[in-house]
């Protein structure tokens, strides 16, 4: 459906329309506008966050540029970058495996299996893998290093940290945790890069598989000529995302390394080079420079990024091209053949049968190893929920009885109240999100009000602009309206961050919804709410069980804002609490193991039980779009 033009003189037939949009300006405008531009504001000025103010001019920028602490931090953030793009390989292959199964039942439970470990929140896996693997005298990451053999290769390139009697320490030694905060999560399979990909690749017709297969083409052409080409948009997006995240982002190296960027601050990225400046050194006009730097080169790398991916193939590329297409032509007219000519293969049924076995059984394979690895971290929190700390030295990967239920008990207690804040502030902000974003992607989808285009590019704006930047004018607005500690604070922020994705998805989708349908509720004499109740809503169930869904767990997985904003403990959400245990001098495993578990299991079951319309969602609106 094409969005019908408005002009001023119509405004008074359409004027209610504006309505729907009203909430969702007002948020971000309030939440997200508002922070930036006081953010702008006090960067010229030294500022404590409170009674202390002196302008200042350009000299926080001065002394920002002139950092090597603040360049160094984005050397990192590149370094962690370039990393996280080769961590999306296993994703790509595991995708296309589970996409070649014959058995739909097989692809299903491969998807299911898959979804479970992956569901896990992110900082459940990072405190994992902190405490498990990690640990210097009887990490698994040194024990599997000694029982390869691995730590004698790697002491004849660097014999001061490795060798057969050392047991280096990856988080306390400067030399190794940049490499630590690299190998985290191996085999580094996410769901909804698997997902995405698997929507992507069920779009492929099957008449191209079966030309394929007349022409006789091998598993590897299928990939490289078919498969990676029509899913390249896919990646393109999930490339995108995985740089910017890792340059806005600070909740990993602050899980992983805290406040400090572990020793000497040797991986400190951006945003906890920002986060330290304002809320340590209550240096907050030099962290809100640091924050509007951050966003233009966020912003600059994201349209740099664009154009890459959208403009004409470099000459060079097109030079090589041509060169190719013309020595295969000159080979056909030497041998008065058809350019597109290729000998046909002879290979015998039974060594094609055989390899056809071979294919098929390494496929599974590799299927399986990525599971296994994919459920260790499950497979030890729920294992180590049930022992004592004296079994967990013991034996900490296998099964030792009695086993000690009364672990999750203590767990319970611990935990249960701040899940349930968690629960209200997941369920609040999406609600909230929901609600704001459908009116808002009928408003942009239905008709071209005047001002549309001025809000749609503001709200565009927001999707490259890092929020994380204006974290400090932010925690200085919520305590002007007295909302510092209180839930509504996250749940109103929550919800303003979230209104931008759910936008640019919903308005995608009702787009597609065919104009008879807004025509014949006109002629019945619906104004845009029956429209919106009764033909957009109807529609909308499973890209808006897709986007609350991603709302949902987004808003579960947050930490940084409740870590500065939060001082009651009552009142603290599961994700923070648990990074307090973790943090904990002296650890009782089975109880922290237990809490993990019981902070990972609402969104396992939520995700399980959603997996079908989320699959279903990617594929009609978010991927589309």
């Amino acid at each position: 459906m094409t969005a019908r033009e408005i002009h001023w003189r119509q405004v008074k037939h359409h004027w209610e329309i504006y309505l729907f949009v009203v909430p969702t300006l007002v948020l971000i405008g309030l939440f997200v506008y508002y922070p930036a531009a006081s953010g702008v504001f006090h960067s010229f000025f030294r500022w404590n966050g409170a009674d202390i103010s002196e302008f200042v001019g350009l000299d926080n920028y001065r002394h920002l540029v002139r950092s090597t602490e603040f360049w160094r931090s984005f050397k990192v953030a590149f370094i962690l970058g370039l990393w996280n793009v080769v961590k999306m390989i296993p994703a790509l292959l595991v995708a296309v495996c589970i996409h070649r199964c014959r058995s739909p039942r097989m692809q299903f439970f491969y998807r299911t299996m898959f979804v479970v470990p992956m569901v896990i929140p992110g900082l459940i896996v990072v405190l994992i893998w902190r405490s498990f693997f990690f640990e210097a005298t009887s990490g698994y990451l040194n024990q599997f290093l000694h029982a390869t053999g691995l730590m004698n290769v790697l002491g004849w390139w660097k014999p001061e940290l490795f060798g057969p009697e050392k047991n280096p320490a990856w988080l306390g030694d400067p030399r190794l945790i940049l490499v630590a905060c690299i190998v985290w999560g191996f085999p580094w399979v996410g769901s909804f890069a698997v997902l995405t990909h698997l929507a992507k690749l069920q779009g492929i017709s099957r008449d191209v598989y079966e030309a394929a297969e007349i022409d006789g083409v091998n598993w590897w052409t299928k990939f490289t000529k078919i498969e990676l080409p029509l899913i390249m948009g896919s990646i393109y997006l999930l490339l995108v995302f995985v740089i910017i995240d890792t340059l806005k982002d600070a909740g990993m190296i602050l899980a992983l390394a805290g406040m400090q960027g572990g020793p000497g601050g040797v991986v400190t990225v951006p945003a906890l080079f920002m986060i330290r400046k304002a809320f340590i050194e209550q240096e907050m006009g030099y962290a809100c420079a640091v924050g509007i730097i951050l966003t233009t080169i966020v912003i600059t790398l994201q349209k740099t990024l664009t154009w890459l991916m959208t403009a004409e193939k470099p000459w060079w590329v097109r030079w090589r091209q041509q060169r190719l297409h013309a020595r295969a032509l000159r080979a056909a007219r030497a041998t008065n053949r058809p350019q597109s000519y290729r000998p046909p293969r002879t290979i015998h049924p039974k060594w094609r049968r055989w390899g056809g076995w071979f294919l098929r059984g390494l496929k599974h394979a590799f299927i399986w190893a990525v599971l296994a690895f994919a459920f260790l971290p499950l497979y030890l929190m729920i294992i180590v929920s049930f022992k004592t700390n004296q079994q967990f030295y013991a034996a900490p990967a296998t099964i030792t009885f009695p086993l000690h239920p009364e672990n999750w008990s203590e767990a319970w207690r611990l935990v249960t109240p701040t899940v349930a804040n968690s629960i209200f502030i997941s369920v609040s902000a999406t609600v909230l999100t929901l609600c704001f974003a459908l009116g808002a992607a009928y408003f942009f989808a239905r008709l071209r009000m005047p001002l549309s285009r001025f809000f749609w590019n503001a709200i565009l704006i927001l999707m490259m602009m890092p929020m994380i930047a204006n974290l400090v004018p932010l925690f200085r607005l919520l305590g002007d309206l007295n909302l510092l500690n209180t839930l509504t604070a996250l749940i109103l922020v929550g919800a303003a961050s979230g209104q931008v994705v759910a936008i640019f998805v919903l308005r995608n989708f009702v787009s597609d919804i065919p104009g008879d349908l807004y025509e014949a509720a006109e002629i019945d004499g619906a104004n845009h709410f029956q429209q919106l109740r009764h033909v957009v809503l109807p529609l909308s169930g499973p890209i808006l069980g897709t986007v609350g869904v991603m709302q949902f767990i987004h808003a579960w997985n947050e930490f940084v804002l409740p870590l500065i904003v939060m001082r009651d403990h009552a009142r603290l959400p599961v994700m923070v609490q648990l990074l307090r245990m973790a943090g904990e001098y002296i650890k009782f495993w089975g109880p922290l193991m237990a809490g993990y578990a019981l902070a990972a299991i609402p969104i396992i079951v939520l995700f399980i039980f959603s997996m079908k319309l989320f699959v279903r969602g990617l594929t009609e609106g978010a991927v589309k779009g």
